[in-house]
């Protein structure tokens, strides 16, 4: 069923998180390190074995953490909602990351003019394309690494 993309809107305002920035994990690495977590919101496809999908375990998976604080898991439910598909990063004057969703939703989650947030940000694309699209969303309230709110695994097909 093909559907017509809408132009991307904002972000609610009300679900911003604090800070967001660029990860990576070795897809080896992915599922050790999430699988098992006991985070409330988390996606996974079970078919997601690296091997499996021709990728080397350490194939870099690129991805974007969102530091929600106290809005983490208003976040997170409100994606879950959404149905999260791919996080692309889009070029241009302002560039940006920009969320798909469901069958046609699409949303801004960031826009930055910044050289070096851009150079990182063709780095996150240059490794989807490395890794056959795979890439992850992690949402957590702060840096500590205790707790998670929500993690998508997602596939930019191309």
């Amino acid at each position: 069923m093909a559907s017509d993309r809408l132009p991307p809107r904002p972000l609610p305002e009300h679900l911003w998180g604090e800070e967001w920035q660029f990860a990576t994990l070795q897809a080896g690495d992915l599922l050790e390190e999430f699988a098992e977590l006991p985070i409330p919101i988390k996606s996974i496809p079970e078919f997601f074995q690296p091997l499996d999908l021709g990728l080397a375990s350490n194939t870099p998976i690129s991805g974007i953490i969102i530091y929600g604080g106290r809005q983490s898991m208003r976040l997170a439910r409100w994606l879950q909602e959404q149905e999260p598909v791919a996080l692309k990063y889009v070029s241009g004057e302002l560039a940006g990351l920009v969320l798909e969703a469901g069958l046609a939703n699409r949303w801004i989650v960031a826009t930055f003019t910044d050289a070096e947030v851009i150079a990182a940000a063709q780095n996150y694309a240059q490794r989807q394309q490395l890794s056959q699209g795979w890439h992850f969303l992690l949402i957590q309230p702060d840096d500590s690494g205790v707790t998670y709110s929500g993690f998508w695994l997602l596939h930019q097909k191309n």
